[in-house]
């Protein structure tokens, strides 16, 4: 996996790079514009992810960053800062 243009502090992607990733997959996945992604932003009661849409953005993060998701993990992404604070939490 290349790092290309990706912040890296002290060896780890900051949380401003994985936001930015996050929103990028989000967008060019599942159709989203950029400017309605903010941290804040609820993946089912804004955006209107089902379940098989969890687990298709699941399958990119494990993909892109190397990491395994528990359905436990699945079961607390439910923002887009979620997803960037589980992905950060498992690269620290």
């Amino acid at each position: 996996m290349g790092r290309g243009s990706w912040v890296v502090v002290g060896g780890m992607y900051s949380k401003d790079e994985i936001f930015k990733w996050v929103v990028e997959i989000l967008a060019r996945e599942f159709g989203f514009a950029s400017e309605q992604l903010r941290p804040e932003t609820h993946l089912i009661d804004d955006l209107d992810m089902d379940s098989i849409d969890a687990i298709d953005m699941a399958v990119r993060i494990e993909e892109k960053m190397k990491l395994s998701l528990s359905e436990d993990d699945l079961k607390s992404i439910l923002t887009v800062q979620d997803a960037v604070d589980l992905i950060h939490g498992r690269l620290e």
